[in-house]
């Protein structure tokens, strides 16, 4: 069984942890399946709305989808997140992503 397989299953047993869900997308994202990773991304922020880590690749992937106002909108939505939470690193890697954008 692959790491992809080995994340889907812990997933199906435990849907709402955030860390395999974001270690699967980023496995996809490595196997060049960028919709497939978006798609999980989308799913963990729906479970997860305070998990900022996903942002910066939900946007990055979006705009690799070509898909530039829906990526705006998840990265404007992560700044709003790491300004309430304090974290300026992160709010600063959102900045520079949105500012890279079309």
């Amino acid at each position: 069984m692959n790491r992809i397989e080995q994340l889907r299953k812990f997933i199906e047993a435990r849907p709402d942890e955030a860390f395999p869900r974001y270690a699967l997308a980023l496995e996809l994202k490595g196997a060049g399946d960028a919709a497939a990773a978006a798609g999980e991304l989308a799913e963990l922020l729906n479970r997860k709305p305070d998990y900022l880590a996903a942002y910066l690749q939900h946007g990055m992937l979006l705009q690799a989808l070509e898909r530039p106002a829906d990526a705006r909108a998840a990265l404007t939505r992560g700044q709003a997140l790491a300004r309430e939470k304090g974290d300026q690193h992160t709010l600063s890697e959102l900045t520079a992503a949105l500012d890279a954008l079309p």
